[in-house]
């Protein structure tokens, strides 16, 4: 098992990564048992990285097909998502670039041509199709991706709307590859980039939004990379590389209004053009949230604090959270539950999909941390009506998240299996703590089902590209969590 595809922030309750040693000594003080060696063995086990390459070994496709597929890759809803390209200066500057003599354009010619490889592997993973016969790019993505690292030094040498452009595709195409230590590598030099050109702050007032200005893209590359920042702190378990506190988090204009609307629509935009304002990944303002939730509660700073001022930082959170929802369009608004007999819209898109999951992901974090006090051998005798009422909390938002998962998988996009696992993931790594923590009879039999109809969830989760990688973690969830309801009924 490659650890770089384990969701690495998988954490028991009282804050304890599940996969370490301390993890393993609070498992077995609460059942006697631990995780068998073998899975956390397979845990450790390091990744295999592919042979390095130099990339003048690459060749181009040619310079037509390549302006298909950014053509077509920009008139998807996943360029809204991730406006990763300005089409127009691609076309007209990065191409020319690209496909000159390197001899007479220098370290341009180099950022150029890593963002074409960047625009390769980007429509590989969306499943953009240029409509040419070039069956073997998907096959090539991870050359093209390896030639992209292999031009690092020079793009940072060049530092130009190239090069980012080129990284950002880099970190957008590890992460949905789930290769999370690079994506989190990528987003820290991601940024510094942008700090340098000055796009964490707000454009000034230079008319309404316009893809074409370059301007205006370095923003929209910023705030990709703040939304992954932030999700792959939470993934992570480490803090984010961005201090908000050093940044302008001015909302771009007519952002809510294009966010809500897209909510509804299964084709969001359709009429779309430079003008558009981009939706990015999940919602700026979660995005916001997500990182008071690491700063002011899972933080080094938040673990000094009191149970008292956690329990006052939980309350803000709760009401900040909250004012973010009910801004949500009603009929697509999350809920604290989703219960079995709720409907799935069928033409519900995989970033309303991607929004609810996260709401209830946010929830678990965000409750989870009033159980650090659950860290010693005799947390036990702590638990009272008030934790047993968070202890709900969390395993509702929990089986939200497997319930939800399971009704919205027929129109789940598959190349989001390495961004979807961590949610349930998540989820039953919660259920699990909270059976370790409450005995109360009754409620085992039913985390136990939970743990184990969670096994046949899983294989259902649609994946675009089978590889042994998928194969191989399938298989390792399915053991870890016969391990968990191994433990769980020895409680």
């Amino acid at each position: 098992m490659q650890a770089s595809t384990v969701p690495m922030g998988l954490r028991l309750l009282p804050g304890i990564p599940l996969f370490s040693q301390q993890g393993q000594e609070w498992i077995k003080a609460k059942a006697g048992s631990t995780l068998s060696p073998n899975i956390i063995e397979k845990y450790h086990r390091p990744s295999t990285r592919p042979p390095f390459i130099n990339s003048k070994a690459l060749s181009l496709p040619d310079r037509e097909i390549v302006e298909k597929l950014a053509t077509r890759f920009c008139a998807t809803t996943e360029s809204l998502v991730f406006p990763l390209l300005s089409l127009a200066r691609f076309i007209t500057k990065t191409l020319p670039l690209a496909y000159a003599e390197s001899t007479t354009s220098g370290h341009q010619f180099i950022s150029a041509k890593a963002c074409v490889y960047g625009v390769l592997i980007i429509s590989d993973i969306f499943g953009v199709d240029s409509g040419d016969d070039i069956s073997d790019i998907g096959s090539w993505c991870q050359r093209y991706a390896l030639g992209i690292e292999d031009s690092v030094p020079s793009i940072l040498r060049e530092m130009n709307a190239n090069g980012i452009e080129a990284l950002t595709m880099l970190m957008i195409y590890k992460y949905f590859m789930g290769d999370l230590q690079s994506a989190n590598f990528l987003a820290s030099v991601n940024l510094r980039f942008l700090f340098q050109l000055r796009a964490h702050i707000s454009p000034p007032t230079l008319g309404p939004y316009d893809k074409n200005n370059e301007v205006h893209h370095l923003r929209d590359l910023f705030w990709v990379c703040y939304c992954i920042d932030k999700d792959l702190s939470h993934r992570m378990g480490l803090p984010p590389t961005i201090n908000d506190d050093h940044c302008d988090l001015s909302l771009p204009t007519n952002y809510v209004q294009m966010q809500s609307s897209n909510i509804l629509s299964s084709n969001p935009c359709p009429s779309r053009n430079s003008s558009t304002v981009p939706l990015y990944p999940w919602d700026i303002r979660l995005s916001i949230i997500k990182s008071r939730i690491y700063n002011d509660l899972h933080s080094i700073g938040a673990s000094r604090q009191s149970e008292t001022e956690i329990l006052r930082r939980i309350r803000y959170l709760d009401e900040e959270f909250e004012a973010w929802r009910v801004t949500l369009p009603s009929n697509h608004r999350p809920t604290l539950s989703f219960l079995e007999q709720t409907p799935v819209d069928a033409h519900t898109n995989t970033q309303a999909i991607m929004l609810r999951m996260s709401y209830h992901h946010c929830v678990i974090l965000i409750h989870q941390a009033r159980c650090r006090v659950f860290q010693s051998d005799q947390s036990v005798n702590l638990i009272d009506a008030g934790h047993r009422i968070n202890f709900q909390i969390l395993i509702d938002a929990s089986k939200s998240i497997l319930t939800y998962l399971e009704k919205a998988l027929p129109v789940l996009a598959h190349e989001c299996f390495w961004v979807i696992i961590f949610y349930p993931m998540t989820a039953i790594t919660t259920i699990f703590s909270v059976a370790l923590l409450d005995k109360q009879a009754g409620s085992a039999n039913d985390r136990l089902k939970l743990l184990q109809d969670f096994t046949q969830l899983i294989r259902k989760i649609p994946i675009r590209r089978l590889t042994v990688a998928e194969i191989s973690h399938l298989e390792f969830i399915e053991e870890l969590v016969e391990e968990m309801s191994r433990i769980v009924l020895t409680v």
